[in-house]
């Protein structure tokens, strides 16, 4: 087993996007380190763009804002709101659906996301405020 291991931006594991407008990076994961229940990511959402709704399994996730402004959606029907700024950190547990949207029309949101699991796990779902949903 390997000792410490330092992962640079350049060694990222890009995925497939899973989650509309957000490009999500890989630091620490399955697919860069072999980590068997943590998962580590860079996320950037662009300007004036909103994510998918989704939710990430079984997953707890721990979220740092490191630059924008952005309102998490969540809640059965995302009749909840809250809206964080650079230095918040976000708690979103198991299987809750959220939504996250950037506020800026001209600057991305950029966050480190760490989740309990392993992989990138994210499960879009249809959005419950459009009709059909």
């Amino acid at each position: 087993m390997p000792g410490i291991q330092v992962i640079r931006p350049s060694e990222r594991f890009k995925g497939p996007v899973q989650s509309g407008a957000m490009a999500r990076e890989a630091g620490v994961s399955e697919e860069t380190v072999g980590a068997t229940t943590v998962w580590s990511g860079f996320v950037t959402t662009p300007p004036g763009l909103s994510s998918s709704v989704h939710h990430h399994g079984d997953c707890e996730s721990a979220i740092f804002v490191i630059s924008g402004r952005a309102r998490f959606r969540y809640g059965d029907n995302l009749e909840h709101a809250v809206e964080v700024s650079a230095g918040d950190f976000i708690y979103v547990p198991p299987l809750e659906i959220h939504q996250e949207e950037n506020l800026s029309e001209t600057e991305p949101c950029t966050l480190i996301v760490s989740r309990g699991c392993s992989g990138i796990m994210t499960i879009n779902v249809p959005d419950p405020r459009e009709a059909g949903a």
